[in-house]
C-alpha cells in the first residue's frame, strides 16, 4: 500500500514540475532568446548484489526527475550563428554601398550629367565663339563641374566617416557582449546542470554568442558546464571571466582597423564589422578614383587652355587648380575674356572646336561613367550575395527552430496530456486511501 501511495506522490510531483515547464514555454513563446524546455524523468530502480558478477535491479514503479533539458542542437546552433553572421555582413555591405551610390548621385545633380552639359555648351560655343552669353555659360559650367567634384567628394567622405562612426558603435556593442559572456561563464561554474538557473544561463550565453558572432568573425570553444571561450586568430577575447576588449582604430584615407590587446588584427571578414570594413574599402576606392578623375579633369582643361589663344592673342592660362584631390579642386578665377577659344593659327573657334576631342574613351567623362558603372555592379553583386545569404540563413533557422522554438500547438497538447496524467496520479492516491480505509474498516 505504501508503494501505491509513493507511486501516486512521485507522479503528482513530476507532473506538477512538467506543467510548470509547459507554462514557462508558453509564457516565453515570443522570446527570441528562449529555448524550449522539457523535463527529463526516469523510473526509480533499486539495485542489489547477491553475486559478485551480477547486479539485481528492481523497479519500484515510481519516477524521479533528472532535470530540465533544453531542446537545442549544438550543430544547428553553430550553423545558425555562421549563416546569421553571413547575412548580417551582406546586409551591411548593401546598406553602405547603396549610400555610396546615393553620394555619387548627389541628389540627382551628379557629376556625369554636368560633364555632359559642359561638352554641350562647348559645342554651342564653337558655332558662335564671340557670343558673350555662351562664353559666360561655358565658364559657369566649368565652375559648376568643379563644384560637383567638390560635393561628390564631400558626400563620399561623409559616408566614409559615417562608416567609422557605425564601426565604433558596433565595437562597443561587441565589448558589451564579451563582458556579458564573461559574467555568464562565472555564473555557470557553480550552477547545477539541469536546473532552471542553469538553463536560463545557457539561454543568455547563446544570446551573447549570437551578438558576438554577428559582430565579428571569432572562434568559440565550449568548456565545462556550458562555459564558452572566445578567441580570434589565436588571441583570446574571453577566457572564462577574463576579457580582452576589442578596440576600433580609424585611419585617414583607408579603412579602419581593429585591435585586441594593442595588436592590430587581420581585417574582419564576417559579421557587422566585416561588412563595414568591406563597404568602407569600396568607398575608399571611390574616393581615390574620384581624386584621380579630378586631377585628370584639371589637366585636360588646363592643357586645352594652353593650346589655344585668347582674344588678346596670348596662350590661355590655367583655368583649374588642385592639390591632388577632388575636394581641393577649384577654378582660378578666369573670366569669359580669358578663354582661349582660338587656335594658335588665329582661327577664332579653332581651339573650342578641339574641345570635343577631350571626349575620348579615356577622358574624364567616360572615366566617371566607368566609376558609376563599377559602383552599380558592386552594389548589384552585393544584393545578389545578400539574397543568397538571407535564403540560406532562413533555411538554417527554420531547421533550428523546428527543434528549439516553442510551438503553441505542441505545448497545448502537452498541457492536456499532463493535466490528464496529473488527474490520474491523484486518482492513484485516492484509490490507495479508499483501499486503506476499507481494510481498516474490517477491524
Amino acid at each position: 500500500m505504501s508503494d501505491l501511495l509513493n507511486i501516486g506522490r512521485t507522479a503528482i510531483q513530476t507532473n506538477a514540475r512538467a506543467l510548470e515547464i509547459v507554462g514557462s514555454n508558453i509564457a516565453n513563446a515570443e522570446n527570441p532568446d528562449y529555448v524550449r524546455r522539457t523535463l527529463s524523468v526516469s523510473d526509480t530502480t533499486l539495485s542489489g548484489r547477491t553475486n559478485p558478477i551480477y547486479n539485481n535491479n528492481a523497479g519500484t514503479g515510481s519516477v524521479t526527475v533528472n532535470g530540465i533539458v533544453r531542446a537545442s542542437d549544438q550543430f544547428l546552433e553553430a550553423a545558425t550563428r555562421q549563416t546569421g553572421a553571413n547575412r548580417v555582413s551582406s546586409d551591411v555591405v548593401v546598406q553602405w554601398l547603396d549610400q555610396g551610390e546615393i553620394a555619387l548621385a548627389n541628389n540627382d545633380a551628379d557629376l556625369g550629367a554636368q560633364l555632359t552639359q559642359l561638352f554641350g555648351t562647348a559645342e554651342e560655343l564653337s558655332a558662335v565663339p564671340f557670343e558673350a552669353a555662351l562664353r559666360n555659360q561655358f565658364v559657369g559650367d566649368i565652375q559648376t563641374t568643379v563644384e560637383r567634384f567638390n560635393q561628390t567628394a564631400e558626400n563620399l567622405t561623409s559616408t566614409f566617416n559615417l562608416i567609422n562612426g557605425a564601426a565604433a558603435q558596433e565595437t562597443e556593442k561587441l565589448n558589451i557582449a564579451l563582458n556579458e559572456l564573461a559574467e555568464i561563464n562565472e555564473q555557470l561554474r557553480p550552477a547545477v546542470s539541469g536546473t532552471a538557473q542553469h538553463t536560463v544561463l545557457l539561454d543568455r550565453r547563446d544570446a551573447a554568442l549570437t551578438v558576438i558572432t554577428e559582430q565579428l568573425d571569432v572562434q568559440i570553444s565550449f568548456g565545462d558546464n556550458g562555459r564558452a571561450d572566445i578567441s580570434r586568430n589565436g588571441t583570446d577575447l574571453v577566457l572564462f571571466n577574463a576579457v580582452s576588449p576589442v578596440s576600433f582604430v580609424a585611419n585617414a584615407g583607408t579603412s579602419f582597423d581593429i585591435e585586441i590587446g594593442g595588436a592590430v588584427q587581420a581585417a574582419p571578414s564576417n559579421g557587422t564589422l566585416g561588412g563595414l570594413q568591406r563597404a568602407q574599402s569600396d568607398i575608399v576606392n571611390l574616393i581615390n578614383d574620384l581624386d584621380n578623375l579630378a586631377v585628370q579633369f584639371a589637366t585636360e582643361m588646363n592643357d586645352w587652355q594652353a593650346n589655344g589663344r585668347t582674344d588678346a592673342g596670348v596662350a590661355g592660362a590655367a583655368i583649374v587648380s588642385h592639390a591632388g584631390t577632388a575636394a581641393s579642386l577649384t577654378t582660378t578665377g578666369l573670366g569669359a575674356d580669358d578663354l582661349a577659344l582660338a587656335s594658335p593659327g588665329g582661327v577664332a573657334n579653332g581651339n573650342i572646336l578641339a574641345f570635343v576631342d577631350l571626349r575620348t574613351p579615356t577622358g574624364t567623362e567616360k572615366g566617371y561613367e566607368q566609376l558609376v558603372l563599377g559602383q552599380a555592379q558592386n552594389l548589384l553583386a552585393a544584393r545578389s550575395e545578400n539574397e543568397a545569404a538571407t535564403i540560406f540563413d532562413e533555411a538554417t533557422r527554420e531547421m533550428r527552430d523546428n527543434i528549439s522554438v516553442v510551438d503553441l500547438d505542441r505545448e497545448a497538447a502537452d498541457l492536456i496530456r499532463l493535466q490528464q496524467s496529473y488527474e490520474a496520479s491523484a486518482r492513484i492516491i485516492q484509490v490507495a486511501r479508499e483501499t486503506m480505509q476499507s481494510i481498516l474498516a474490517i477491524f
